[in-house]
């Protein structure tokens, strides 16, 4: 092997690099050598890679040469250690940082830094990478690999071939970019492989207002199968507490006399505290809901929403609205979130002021709370019958 001081010196026409190799295996300190044009000259430096340690020399090797061989992929596109960043740690197994990544998200999940629906749903979006990287036969892809182009192809997987919508392809878009934002943070990537991407246009929601007769049927058939559950529902309906939230609260939260809820910070999802009230038709519901209960017990509990000392598991509540929805034969437009949708709409339906809406819903900007603003389908009577004139 030539040594450095020949090699950065030597002149080689029409060549901007020489492949990376596996050069040096000496005890345990095995690296990559490559070379490549100083910008300007036509002297070719050589870079090295270290090759991480490995039990077994046949094992390293494949692994070495994997490296070689992502290496010289770059160089062929054009990449350059003087022109383009690299990060220090890039040849790891992206699969082992995916589950690091999950491995610190439990932690931070324990230390009541993320929700466990948070930790959840991570834990869903990394399993669904991996699965990508098994039907692609790309297991053994390194962190530097984890590139625009291997984001978009993933995108486009979830978007074209799993059929998911527009929204959920966001979201794992956004879930790509906290992905590569921790690696990059760790110097396993040089670049966040995510900026400049664009979301999909998304369409419309699919879940959709509940009408009268509708909830009605609801309300019947919940007053016989479970009385708590419906206030659950209700609470939703009048107070728009949100799923996670309504699954943390505590009876001593609630103000039978001041007709209020209050959701702490820690319970918040916007991290802020607040009141909402509580209309006279939930609170004779509530009145019946809290007859025994202690002031430290969940207001909605493990034990068949009944107040208590377990603590409700938010899926729960959706998967009981959807055995419900198949029950009554209710099409899956009517989600468990179109309660609170429809209850914003009854207060606009009713000219309560935007801003006593917003206030009830904990929105902190009113153009979300606008965004709920319903839309005519049929003839406006107000503004057919008005005497105005050209």
């Amino acid at each position: 092997m030539q040594n450095s001081k020949t090699s950065s010196t030597r002149v080689i026409p029409f060549i901007d690099f020489v492949p990376a190799e596996v050069k040096e295996t000496n005890g345990e300190n095995w690296r990559i050598v490559f070379y490549i044009r100083k910008p300007g000259s036509d002297k070719m430096e050589r870079f090295r890679r270290r090759v991480k340690k490995i039990s077994g020399n046949q094992l390293r090797m494949r692994y070495a040469k994997r490296i070689c061989a992502e290496i010289n992929n770059k160089l062929q596109e054009g990449w350059s250690p003087y022109h383009n960043e690299y990060a220090k740690k890039e040849y790891i197994s992206l699969i082992t940082v995916m589950d690091l990544f999950i491995e610190q998200a439990e932690r931070r999940c324990r230390d009541h830094l993320i929700r466990p629906d948070s930790l959840r749903s991570y834990k869903s979006y990394v399993k669904n990478i991996q699965d990508f990287m098994k039907n692609k036969n790309q297991l053994e892809l390194f962190t530097v690999e984890f590139n625009k182009k291997f984001v978009l192809s993933f995108l486009d997987y979830i978007y074209f071939e799993k059929k998911r919508t527009a929204r959920t392809s966001n979201n794992y878009l956004a879930f790509c970019n906290l992905l590569a934002s921790f690696m990059k943070d760790r110097e396993y990537l040089a670049i966040n492989p995510t900026d400049g991407l664009h979301k999909r246009k998304v369409g419309n929601k699919i879940r959709q207002v509940i009408p009268s007769k509708i909830r009605n049927e609801i309300f019947k058939y919940q007053a016989v199968t479970n009385i708590h559950y419906l206030t659950l529902c209700l609470t939703v309906y009048f107070c728009f507490i949100r799923r996670t939230e309504i699954s943390k609260l505590l009876v001593k939260h609630v103000d039978l006399i001041g007709d209020t809820i209050f959701i702490p910070t820690e319970i918040s999802k916007n991290k802020k505290d607040g009141f909402v009230t509580i209309p006279n038709k939930l609170k004779i519901l509530l009145i019946k809901h809290l007859d025994g209960a202690t002031k430290d017990d969940y207001l909605f509990s493990k034990d068949n929403f009944k107040p208590g000392s377990k603590k409700l598991e938010p899926k729960k509540i959706s998967d009981t609205w959807s055995k419900m929805r198949k029950d009554l034969n209710f099409k899956n437009e009517y989600q468990f979130y179109s309660l609170k949708d429809t209850g914003i709409t009854q207060l606009f339906l009713h000219k309560v002021a935007l801003i006593k809406i917003r206030d009830q819903a904990r929105h902190h900007d009113i153009k979300i709370t606008e965004s709920y603003t319903p839309r005519n389908s049929v003839c406006d009577n107000t503004i057919r019958d008005l005497d105005f004139n050209f």
